[in-house]
């Protein structure tokens, strides 16, 4: 009996041993931990590879739906679902999915549509204008393993974390060693307490830190890149003011920083783009002040400790209100770049190294108008790179496209809003966006997430017309599927996320969705 015991626990352990590398690898289909994925806003799940474009017109299908909570009316925020797969606990392995309401954290069986655990976080009352605001959740990404790394000859190893007493835990801090540590998922409560749950059960995980000295009332999405978790405050509520913060995990007292940009609007709904310790945000409209280092209607960079402004890009000419898409930052050609948007409803590429150049005006490129809405709505931008190492970026668009814009493939006239797509190239030396094609007629659509080859598209319709999600060829933009009557509702702002061949959201009325490719039983 005792062996047999024994056995058990050592296949257990060779088993989490296997999963854990998979996941530090990044080889795990169904892990989604940030909004829009990775810190850099990608939107592209990279590990897919049973939803395809041989599999997807049979077996995609509607999978299930579970109501979670009534929606409070009032002023919509963002919301994505997140995905954490191959955890264990009590019931064995399980793939979550875990979506923050307005005052509960739900995580739900992948896979059954059922819920395994529910957090509750009893906090004061929201001011009226705040209701609709959804609990901004992370969840802490899977360590990476660099096992080729060495360390320059000479220099020290990096200094050990600061000693704990014992039993204690802090927010950030390793729960065990190596492999068999367990993983978190952070929330900023109403109060401006960031918390951390175990992401297996949803128990306490550690005593919460302040994070920030305000109520947020609506705060974005949340990012982290490092020990560094970052939020974004907007719209005024609860008294809190247009600034970007930054909690530092890693120091015992929790220190917190924030850039403010006074009376200048966020466009913030993912939260910041986060690459290579640079924090990068859209501002609206509002006055410029230099003397503050706010400049409206701009792409900035930030960084440091304490927060502070390192370069822009403003576009020339009249300040026009930028959209409020989120940018997207990637490698191409050994370039560090920043797709954002630009004057006009159109696109810009910009040098992370330099926004605007010298004279913080000028983008590497910049794309005809592509929206003709008069409303900016919200959006997101998307990288991926096809089979052939061929980059492309994906925007969704508001309103019909403009005049200017002409696309080598056009799937339909589109009077409500598209997916346009840009392959990312060299032209004479200068890296651009050659416009590849643009989707049919979508109401509202969500920022478009990519999984092998396929694009996941959400048309998130409107009081008059239910949501619709579709699955698009990457390359050319046609119709591969789309969902019948399931969806009984429209959704707004609600963010897409893709694993293990699942594509998830929800739906104003507080309904999670699944659709994707069922597993086998």
């Amino acid at each position: 009996m005792i062996k047999q015991k024994l056995g058990r626990s050592i296949a257990l352990s060779l088993t989490c041993t296997v999963l854990y590398l998979a996941q530090a690898h990044g080889q795990a289909p169904g892990n989604w931990p940030l909004p829009h994925n990775d810190a850099e806003h990608s939107g592209w799940q990279k590990a897919e590879t049973k939803l395809s474009k041989d599999t997807v017109a049979a077996q995609f299908k509607f999978l299930w739906k579970i109501k979670l909570e009534n929606k409070a009316k009032g002023l919509a925020s963002f919301s994505e679902p997140l995905l954490a797969p191959r955890l264990i606990n009590a019931e064995g392995f399980k793939d979550l999915v875990i979506w923050g309401g307005k005052d509960t954290v739900y995580a739900v069986d992948s896979e059954l549509g059922t819920v395994v655990w529910q957090k509750h976080f009893a906090v004061p009352a929201k001011q009226r204008r705040c209701d609709a605001s959804p609990l901004p959740i992370l969840v802490e990404p899977p360590h990476l393993i660099n096992f080729n790394a060495r360390r320059t000859p000479g220099t020290l190893p990096p200094p050990p974390p600061p000693a704990l007493q014992a039993g204690a835990r802090r927010l950030g801090g390793s729960a065990g060693g190596g492999g068999f540590g367990f993983r978190g998922i952070y929330i900023l409560t109403g109060d401006g307490y960031l918390h951390e749950q175990i992401l297996s059960t949803g128990a306490d995980f550690a005593p919460a830190a302040k994070f920030l000295p305000v109520r947020p009332g609506i705060s974005n999405g949340l990012n982290i890149e490092g020990n560094e978790l970052y939020a974004a405050t907007s719209h005024g509520c609860g008294g809190a003011p247009n600034a970007l913060w930054a909690i530092d995990l890693a120091a015992l007292d929790y220190p917190v920083t924030n850039y403010s940009t006074k009376s200048v609007s966020l466009h913030a709904s993912m939260g910041p783009t986060l690459s290579g310790g640079i924090a990068y945000l859209v501002t609206g409209s509002g006055p410029a002040s230099e003397a503050d280092q706010v400049y409206p209607n701009s792409i900035v960079a930030l960084s440091g400790n304490p927060l502070k402004l390192k370069d822009w890009y403003t576009p020339a000419g009249d300040a026009n209100e930028l959209q409020n898409l989120t940018p997207v930052a990637f490698t191409f050609m050994q370039q560090e770049l920043l797709a954002a948007p630009g004057k006009d409803g159109s696109f810009v590429l910009l040098d992370s190294k330099s926004l605007g150049g010298s004279d913080h005006h000028t983008p590497l490129f910049q794309t005809p108008s592509i929206s003709s809405a008069k409303t900016a709505g919200w959006g997101g931008l998307t990288h991926w790179q096809d089979a052939n190492g061929t980059s492309w970026l994906l925007a969704s668009v508001s309103g019909p496209l403009a005049a200017e814009a002409k696309f080598e493939t056009n799937n339909g006239e589109a009077a409500h809003g598209s997916i346009v797509a840009f392959r990312v190239a060299q032209q004479d030396g200068k890296t651009v966006l050659i416009p590849a094609w643009s989707s049919q007629d979508l109401v509202n659509p969500a920022p478009p997430v990519v999984a092998n080859g396929l694009v996941i598209a959400l048309s998130e319709g409107d009081r008059k017309t239910h949501a619709r999600i579709y699955v698009l060829d990457a390359t050319t933009g046609k119709q591969l599927y789309a969902n019948g009557s399931e969806i009984t509702t429209y959704a707004q702002m609600s963010g897409v996320s893709v694993g293990d061949s699942h594509a998830f959201f929800t739906t104003q009325d507080g309904t999670l969705y699944c659709f994707g490719i069922g597993m086998e039983h």
